[in-house]
């Protein structure tokens, strides 16, 4: 965010000018009020405490009408949120989520170090992922405290806010997902009480990182732009135990020592400008965050092939040569990925950067009938010519779901895939591969939903298509 102070504009008059313009310049008045926003700490307790009437808002992927308030269950009290988390088969949703959300202009949050509340469900569960920050609005200052430890009894759950002074006009006081990972499909109950946010005069940052905390290098080229990824924030609590949220970008100031080869925006993202080096860093509350990214710039990057193949034959995925037939999610955020994978906008079009991949995907928004189209096309760039990646071509069936946990391993239910491995490739030369549709999917290639990607683990990709 952009901060702006009056420029100061010197007059040169004479003497007696320069006494009128000062006399009839205007300063702000003893009684003048700056804007403030309520510091109400509460946000349920026995009852949702200044929220207004429109506050929750269910996640668009999960089921909608789990949410209730339980008249006869409480923490010291008889009154809680309940939420009754689905079976992973329920049609209407397999998971429980949402925000709660102030109505109205917010609140002022700086006063406080922590957002605090307790939690039991009806067996040990653990819970996905809590914390504070999203709103719909931006989510400028989301906090994510994941799998917390829920048991049958009460417990008090802390989580820190990794810079307060940042919560000025916070509308995003609460939000949580529950999903049944833990309890082989099988729904539960949830309660929430005692909902609130908390001073604690002994709690202190122990750290706060960028990049995982590690020191890596990564070469990328001109126009390229990198999502800074591995943002955490480590606090010691009063009871002296450290718990690690993920902190939303807005938290922390970024630094790049050469701006001229790129810059960073407040949301992470590093914007590739010209050949050279840099090192980026961030402070997070003012104190050095661990942690850097350093980048080579090699300038422009390399042209794909111009594919030749008639737009009537083909059904694309990526490639601006021709019009997609789906939009696509590149950066899906597998459990368990290691993979940084960024959008290189060159003059001569979009390509694909994959850089430290173990596994990740290229998700297709909508499922692709290839019923009677026999290859998938990919054009690869490498570094290092004993590069190998594995390839599955997922058709995800009827259902058009990708079976659960399966990313890396082989499908279930009525999903069907092929793989094939890339390799014999020539360093800083593009390869191109045109792989049957063959093995599993030779039969079931009418709902393909993704691509899923293996090893690597630094790569390039462009002209992504089907075609007859």
């Amino acid at each position: 965010m952009k901060s702006f102070t009056p420029q100061k504009r010197y007059i040169l008059l004479a003497i007696s000018s320069l006494a009128i313009i000062t006399a009839c310049e205007r300063t702000p008045s003893d009684d003048a009020v700056l804007p403030t926003f309520p510091t109400t700490a509460e946000v349920f307790t026995d009852d949702f405490i200044g929220m207004g009437s429109d506050f929750y808002f269910p996640f668009a992927d999960a089921k909608p009408d789990v949410f209730s308030v339980d008249q006869t269950e409480g923490f010291e009290s008889f009154s809680s949120i309940r939420i009754d988390v689905p079976n992973a088969t329920d049609p209407g949703g397999s998971y429980a989520g949402a925000i709660f959300r102030v109505e109205g202009a917010g609140r002022n949050l700086t006063g406080y170090n922590a957002l605090t509340f307790y939690v039991k469900a009806s067996q040990g569960v653990s819970l996905g992922s809590a914390g504070l920050g999203i709103d719909y609005l931006g989510d400028k200052y989301q906090v994510t405290l994941n799998d917390v430890n829920v048991s049958t009894n009460w417990t008090k759950v802390i989580i820190p806010i990794p810079d307060p002074s940042k919560l000025t006009q916070e509308r995003g006081v609460f939000w949580f997902a529950a999903g049944t990972q833990g309890t082989n499909g099988s729904g539960y109950t949830l309660w929430f009480d005692e909902i609130k946010y908390e001073k604690f005069k002994t709690q202190r940052q122990v750290r706060s990182e960028i990049n995982g905390g590690a020191a890596s290098s990564i070469k990328t080229f001109t126009g390229s732009s990198i999502t800074l990824s591995g943002l955490n924030q480590t606090s010691n609590l009063e009871n002296g135990k450290d718990v690690t949220v993920i902190a939303a970008p807005h938290y922390y100031s970024f630094v790049s020592s050469d701006t001229a080869v790129a810059s960073v925006s407040p949301l992470g993202i590093i914007s590739i400008k010209t050949s050279g080096k840099t090192d980026i860093t961030a402070t997070l509350g003012g104190v050095p965050s661990e942690g850097k990214l350093s980048i080579e710039s090699l300038g422009n990057f390399p042209q794909a092939p111009t594919p030749t193949r008639a737009p009537g034959n083909v059904k694309s995925i990526f490639s601006d040569a021709y019009t997609s037939v789906t939009g696509i999610n590149y950066t899906p955020g597998f459990g368990g990925s290691t993979t940084v994978t960024s959008l290189i906008q060159t003059t001569n079009g979009d390509i694909l950067q994959y850089t430290s991949n173990n596994f990740t995907g290229i998700m297709f928004d909508n499922t692709v009938d290839a019923t009677g189209y026999g290859f998938l096309h990919v054009d690869v760039y490498v570094d290092n010519p004993a590069t190998s990646i594995g390839i599955q071509i997922r058709d995800i069936g009827a259902n058009k779901t990708i079976e659960t946990n399966v990313f890396n391993g082989f499908p279930e239910g009525d999903d069907k895939d092929y793989r094939v491995n890339m390799n014999g490739f020539q360093a800083g030369v593009w390869k191109s591969f045109d792989i049957p549709l063959g093995g599993n999917i030779s039969n079931q290639k009418n709902n393909l939903g993704a691509l899923i990607l293996t090893d690597g683990p630094n790569f390039y990709l462009d002209n992504i298509y089907f075609y007859k």
